[in-house]
């Protein structure tokens, strides 16, 4: 006679599942938003993803989770830091029986991967659909995603960072109005306090000081717009000897030729969250001219990138090929550069040379980045939407 094996079954209450956290080294939005759950609500827990395949919609092949072997060796480094949240972070098991009232993922292509996991074991979940992460725009694939994802039995609804999104679900009728909320923007890494006074050029520093911060996904980084960045960054070392030029992120002297900006370019590679505040204070613009579509049919980031330089008070130098901008005042706030080296290049100077109005347009941009994306205004929003779908998913389980 054969035994019948029962699986252990694992209860919850809300959960976040997630492949990235925690990380071994914490940084990020990610890291800052589920670390602020956890101080908001008592009954949440963080789930990693084991290693799980996409379904045959995904037009990417690579999945996403980690093994427990990872997963104990993150969680080691983010307790160094993060110690109090200890008996909040869980990994899944392959064989165990999940129930869950209300799970919460991020991203299309996560959200997508999980979703057998939380129909096999009937979870109500909800996403948050930023920019990125094999979300595209009139790409087929990712459409097919979309509406798997929202007409499963357990899809109680999505969180939106960017107007564009939500006007493209509601246009190709993947989604009801009463499905999505719309929370515009993303967290910043640091809280008020932590910023550091800026220093002014010439009176506190002696050089003038631009930096571009993305990670390299494409050759060249074309979709962040690096190349572009060292073609402006050329043409303005030619016409000032005092301007210094910083990356941060995962490039180097391979990846364009900078060989005549010598010492007046410095790579620093990825950089802890801890980093930036003082190396914010010190820079005078960030430049991100960013292009859609270059990493896969249909991607776009959210505008503006960069607001952690801006939230630091460095003056933002953006691109806006979707016109996405709906808060901010080009030439007040910020400014919306086209991806032009040569353009670019004239507007930077044209700061360099009025450094007055420079200070007074990255002042007002450091308050309109507090306004909009500081983590109290950002949690704010998410929480009233997560609390509203709990309260009623509750509602529904005692009926």
């Amino acid at each position: 006679m054969k035994l019948r094996v029962f699986r252990k079954t694992v209860r919850d209450d809300f959960v976040i599942i997630d492949s990235q956290f925690p990380q071994k080294e914490p940084m990020g939005f990610r890291n800052t938003e589920i670390n602020e759950y956890f101080s908001r609500f008592k009954n949440i827990n963080a789930y990693t993803m084991y290693p799980m395949k996409p379904g045959e919609d995904a037009w990417f092949s690579h999945g996403y989770g980690v093994d427990k072997k990872t997963y104990e060796e993150n969680k080691a480094g983010y307790l160094k830091l993060f110690g109090q949240n200890e008996a909040r972070i869980h990994y899944l098991d392959e064989g165990t029986r999940y129930k869950f009232k209300l799970a919460y993922s991020f991203f299309l292509a996560e959200t997508y991967t999980l979703l057998p996991f939380f129909e096999k074991n009937h979870i109500p979940f909800m996403f948050i659909l930023y920019p990125g992460g094999a979300f595209g725009l009139d790409n087929a694939s990712s459409d097919a995603m979309l509406r798997k994802v929202c007409s499963s039995p357990y899809f109680r609804g999505v969180i939106v960072s960017q107007k564009l999104t939500k006007k493209y679900l509601l246009k190709k009728k993947i989604c009801k109005t009463s499905d999505i909320s719309y929370v515009y923007g993303g967290f910043v890494q640091f809280r008020e306090e932590e910023v550091k006074p800026k220093k002014f050029y010439p009176k506190d520093k002696s050089t003038f000081d631009v930096c571009f911060v993305a990670a390299k996904y494409t050759e060249k980084g074309v979709d962040k717009g690096y190349d572009a960045f060292i073609a402006a960054a050329k043409i303005i070392a030619k016409k000032t000897p005092d301007v210094r030029f910083h990356v941060i992120g995962n490039f180097d002297e391979s990846d364009i030729d900078v060989s005549s900006l010598a010492s007046r370019i410095t790579f620093y590679g990825y950089q802890k969250a801890d980093f930036f505040p003082e190396f914010y204070s010190r820079m005078d613009i960030m430049i991100s001219p960013n292009r859609p579509g270059k990493l896969y049919e249909g991607n776009f980031d959210g505008f503006p990138l960069g607001v952690d330089a801006g939230y630091c008070g460095v003056a933002m130098f953006v691109s806006d090929e979707l016109g996405m901008n709906e808060h901010f005042t080009s030439g007040e706030e910020l400014v919306i550069i086209k991806v032009n080296p040569r353009q670019i290049a004239s507007k930077v100077m044209a700061y360099y040379n009025d450094t007055n109005s420079l200070y007074k347009l990255s002042e007002k941009g450091r308050q309109a980045s507090r306004k909009f994306f500081s983590i109290e205004t950002q949690i704010e929003g998410r929480i009233k939407t997560l609390n509203d779908t709990y309260k009623r998913e509750y509602a529904r389980e005692i009926e």
